[in-house]
């Protein structure tokens, strides 16, 4: 996830750079720079994530955890409470 959300990142800084570049765009558009910067984002917190042995382990133990069964019934249990 971290490879994918590193390589969007980058894509997007490269289209925008080049679109600038080549005269299609004054400047590149705010809407795609934020998503950069929120791929970026996601870069950094799976760092984060990976180098704190703490949170590792809990997320370690919580992956052990059984998942509790969905289904359409409680679900609608759920709702109406």
């Amino acid at each position: 996830m971290q490879l994918a959300a590193l390589s969007e990142a980058e894509r997007i800084e490269i289209s925008q750079d080049g679109r600038v570049k080549l005269g299609m765009l004054k400047e590149p558009m705010p809407d795609q720079v934020s998503l950069r910067d929120d791929f970026a984002g996601i870069v950094r917190l799976i760092d984060l994530i990976q180098s704190d042995a703490v949170i590792l382990e809990r997320l370690g133990k919580l992956s052990q955890l059984p998942v509790p069964a969905t289904d359409a019934a409680s679900i609608e249990e759920a709702d109406d409470e």
